[in-house]
């Protein structure tokens, strides 16, 4: 669907001279709503950001004594996390933290197929029998009410740390660590899985009289970035003190991956994470078994992690080529008129990408999208959501055709019987043209300014760089540039898939890159208008600026 462009507001006049800021950066902060001069300063400074008091959080001060305990009693505790980034470097982010403090630790990520989302029975039974006394779960555990009485029927006590949404019953452990549950007074509630462990060992080093090691801190930054969570408040802290000490970190794992993704640790920026790092620990999950991002972070020799890296690498390749494949059967199978939400259903789908090709219809179509997978009369499904439409609250009201559900308001999945499809479809249905009813679904680009790119030159360009890091929450400012001329255009990627320019702006000539717009064919003009990001490339040892292209279109301009 063709996208439509809008330019923010213009700012009040006389901000710049009252920031004492170039026009164009005082405009990207106006639209950010950071107009006063406290604010501006705060959200540019380069000095470190404060977490916040994590004795905040509800249920940590006990979450932080019986661990305290289980140190002293040197106990064996258990730590269940997820399958995806923010689970596997939550996961090893509590094993490297409590590792050194003397007690054995039993770290354990579910198969993303056989065992599915959240803590499950099988596997409180394993850790039972391998002598866990203290069951710690991380990015996961708030919907899991019959396995936690299981866990505590057993003998073991549970702390849960989850930054879900929880649902309207609240499971019996020892200690609930979730921002979200009601009640809660939490100043930042959008931490992630690794955010909360992270804020969990924060506590426990801080009663212990111990400094946070930055190691950690890089390891919550990874997951933060990976979950897609706004790069607001306390998250824009954790990355980015995270990205300082990933850039120069003494992991192996991660520096073995840098090389595969082609990375250089001193330009290392949260995008880096989005595009390179993140989809390669994810991939194992999506394929395979996360266990192998798990090993790869926790590897002891460059050997170890050089192999891991390798197999990583591969199992990215395959799940970059079973998305693709199931992105073109979901374009094929969408109907011309399509309804408020997408519900797609296929035999070809598998669990482990039914997110990224519902993330790419969410995208594509500017609706809610829920893609699922036949497996053995169940349905395994993974939704994506558009900011009009929070998709975990639909799910909860459908709560009883499911026997798993939970997730963001942007990103949920479920399990269900096969024969409960045709009720969901009915009840999703109904409730996204209640909420979306009265809204133009249409993909739309919001512009920051119109600018050519030499007008962002100099001081501009600085000071835009300060805004960084760029994600959800904090998105890279765009700009609308006119007229632009092509000199050269050429296509690019294994099915042309991509576009690359020379373009010029009527004062330099700019390199200028298009993702995913080739669409096998070049543009058949000589002008085009184009909504743009700058960014750093690195060629030959140089960095140069080059223009990103989020979308263009034959220039309307004379």
């Amino acid at each position: 669907m063709q996208k439509t462009w809008k330019l923010r507001a213009l700012c009040p006049e006389g901000l710049a001279a009252s920031l004492n800021l170039p026009p164009i950066v005082a405009q990207v902060l106006y639209n950010r709503n950071l107009a006063s001069s406290e604010l501006a300063r705060a959200f540019t400074s380069h000095a470190p950001a404060q977490l916040h008091d994590p004795f905040l959080l509800p249920g940590i001060e006990r979450a932080v004594e019986r661990l305290a305990q289980a140190i002293q009693r040197r106990e064996t505790i258990g730590i269940f996390g997820d399958f995806d980034v923010d689970g596997v470097t939550a996961t090893t982010l509590l094993t490297q933290a409590l590792e050194p403090l003397g007690v054995r630790v039993a770290p354990y990520i579910p198969h993303r197929v056989t065992e599915g989302h959240g803590l499950n029975s099988e596997a409180v039974s394993a850790m039972k029998k391998s002598g866990v006394s203290l069951l710690v779960t991380v990015d996961c555990g708030i919907s899991s009410y019959d396995e936690v009485v299981q866990a505590v029927d057993s003998g073991m006590d549970v702390i849960i740390t989850d930054h879900h949404m929880p649902p309207p019953t609240l499971p019996p452990a020892l200690a609930l660590v979730d921002p979200k549950v009601p009640g809660s007074t939490y100043p930042f509630v959008e931490l992630t899985g690794a955010g909360l462990a992270l804020k969990l060992i924060q506590g426990l080093y801080q009663s212990l009289d111990k400094p946070l090691p930055p190691s950690l801190i890089a390891l919550a930054a990874l997951g933060t970035v990976a979950d897609l969570a706004p790069l607001l408040d306390e998250n824009r802290a954790i990355v980015k003190a995270g990205l300082v000490e990933l850039r120069k970190t003494n992991n192996l794992g991660l520096q073995a991956l840098y090389k595969r993704a082609g990375l250089r640790p001193q330009t290392l920026s949260a995008e880096s994470i989005a595009f390179g790092i993140a989809p390669r620990l994810n991939a194992s999950g999506r394929v395979k078994h996360a266990e192998a991002s798990f090993n790869l972070l926790n590897s002891r020799t460059e050997s170890e992690a050089e192999a891991l890296a390798q197999e990583i690498e591969q199992y990215n390749y395959n799940r970059r080529k079973a998305t693709d494949d199931a992105y073109a059967l979901a374009l094929a199978k969408a109907p011309a008129d399509l309804p408020p939400i997408i519900l797609m259903v296929d035999e070809s789908f598998s669990p482990g990408i039914n997110g990224l090709v519902a993330s790419r219809l969410a995208e594509e179509f500017y609706r809610p999208a829920i893609v699922m997978s036949p497996d053995e009369g169940l349905l395994r499904a993974s939704g994506r959501s558009i900011p009009d439409f929070d998709l975990v609250k639909a799910l909860y009201q459908c709560q009883d055709l499911f026997s798993r559900v939970g997730g963001h308001p942007m990103a949920a999945g479920f399990v269900m019987e096969h024969g409960n499809l045709p009720a969901l479809e009915e009840r999703l249905l109904a409730a996204a043209h209640a909420q979306l009813k009265d809204l133009d679904l249409t993909p739309t680009l919001w512009v920051d300014a119109e600018a050519p790119p030499h007008k962002l030159m100099g001081d501009c360009y600085r000071l835009l760089t300060t805004l960084e890091p760029f994600g959800a929450g904090n998105r890279e400012p765009l700009f609308l540039a006119r007229g632009l001329r092509i000199d050269r255009s050429r296509a690019m990627g294994s099915q042309d898939q991509h576009l690359r320019f020379k373009l010029h702006d009527g004062r330099a000539t700019w390199d200028a890159i298009a993702f995913r717009q080739g669409n096998g064919r070049l543009p058949e003009t000589q002008r085009i208008d184009a909504v743009y990001c700058l960014k750093t490339d690195v060629w030959d040892g140089r960095q140069l600026l080059a223009m990103r292209l989020v979308d263009f279109r034959p220039s309307q301009s004379p």
